[in-house]
């Protein structure tokens, strides 16, 4: 299983360069909940250094929040939002000698896209108008809400699982409960050993957030043992 984490979120102390060779995938912020040009062009050229795959991390445009709530946009504003983050990094990662492989939309945008079938149809829509080869990160274990869209003519879908996050067996507590974020690094190591073994549904990628010291924890003994 491939390890994914979210990174060039300018946060303090910035662990991008302890985190990269750690990782297979990195989730780049874009500038809608954090990020500027130039913290995206560290972050791509670490990833390039570490052989790590590319993906564009987009948002909803509020650095206030984090991103971490939704905002109700017409399906026109809403692919307007989404098309003009990820173009620009991918000018970015052209202009560094790097491919964009995948898009992870963040926090309220990726809840959203879990629940509701018109933002992830402008996502695909998205992909096929940039290039129909990138893969689109979804939650693991919501596979009627993604199987229509399946054969849509694009990259395909990576399932993903959080190391850090509670569930309530597939499906993600919202981070309004208490301890959605798991913030000992012991149970999110047996977290990851746990999805690690786990045949009844199909995973392809494990997330730790970068913004989460116990995860950050978890993923330097999991890569030292």
């Amino acid at each position: 299983m491939i390890i994914n984490c979210d990174l060039g979120e300018c946060l303090t102390p910035n662990l991008d360069a302890n985190i990269m060779p750690l990782i297979g995938m990195a989730n780049i912020a874009c500038g809608g909940h954090a990020g500027n040009d130039q913290s995206m062009v560290d972050a791509i050229r670490l990833a390039v250094n570490n052989n790590v795959s590319i993906g564009v991390h987009p948002s909803y445009a509020d650095k206030v929040n984090f991103g971490r709530v939704s905002h109700t946009l017409s399906e026109g504003e809403l692919f307007d939002l989404i098309h003009t983050q990820v173009m620009h990094f991918q000018n970015l990662c052209h202009q560094n000698g790097a491919t964009l492989e995948y898009i992870k939309p963040h926090g309220a945008l990726y809840h959203d896209m879990t629940h509701q079938p018109s933002v992830l149809g402008v996502m695909c829509k998205v992909i096929e108008s940039i290039d129909s080869n990138l893969t689109l990160v979804v939650q693991a274990g919501n596979e009627d809400h993604f199987k229509k869209f399946e054969n849509n003519q694009h990259g395909g879908f990576l399932r993903e699982v959080f190391a850090d996050r509670a569930y309530d067996g597939l499906h993600l507590i919202s981070r309004t409960e208490k301890e959605a974020v798991l913030s000992d690094a012991d149970r999110i190591i047996e977290q990851f050993w746990r999805f690690s073994s786990n045949t009844a549904h199909k995973v392809d990628t494990i997330c730790f957030h970068s913004d989460n010291p116990a995860s950050v924890e978890a993923l330097i003994r999991l890569k030292n043992a």
